[in-house]
């Protein structure tokens, strides 16, 4: 499938129309947050992994970001939403919400119109690093930065992998 770069620009827009620095990386083709890691030239701590989600009972979509390094615990999130069934979202879905494959959404639910939450352990580190919405291109700068922009809560989200 080729790459939609619409929602990268989108994200090139928002960081510039409010003056954030950002690092562009283009890089070969990865899947995984550790092989992105590799060829970005990062920790993988840094990575900012950003997770579709479906609370199936009110067919709503969320988002959810977390570290490289971490996984999200389900059972945290249920906790936080009131919620009884919450799964990750199908790749249909995540498509259709987002004009994104599954491994290259962005961590900005604001572009999407989506509620977003974020892992506290992703301020851990100073940066962060994401997919630009493509296998090729992500995008590296501050932490702090990318949360004011980004339309996220933070909350205790996920446990190490």
């Amino acid at each position: 499938m080729s790459e939609d770069l619409a929602v990268h620009e989108r994200i090139i827009g928002l960081l510039r129309s409010r003056g954030i620095p950002f690092t562009l990386l283009e890089h070969d083709h990865v899947h995984t947050s550790a092989d992105a890691a590799k060829v970005r030239g990062t920790r993988l701590e840094e990575a900012a992994k950003a997770l579709v989600l479906k609370d199936r009972t009110n067919d709503k979509l969320f988002m959810c970001v977390v570290s490289g390094h971490r996984r999200l615990d389900l059972k945290l999130i249920k906790e936080m939403l009131h919620a009884k069934n919450v799964s990750l979202a199908s790749p249909d879905e995540v498509l259709v919400a987002t004009g994104c494959e599954v491994g290259t959404v962005p961590p900005f639910p604001v572009l999407f119109g989506m509620d977003g939450y974020a892992d506290e352990g992703i301020f851990e580190n100073e940066r962060v690093v994401f997919s630009a919405a493509s296998h090729y291109k992500s995008i590296r700068m501050r932490a702090e930065e990318w949360k004011a922009v980004a339309g996220v809560a933070v909350a205790g989200l996920a446990r190490p992998q």
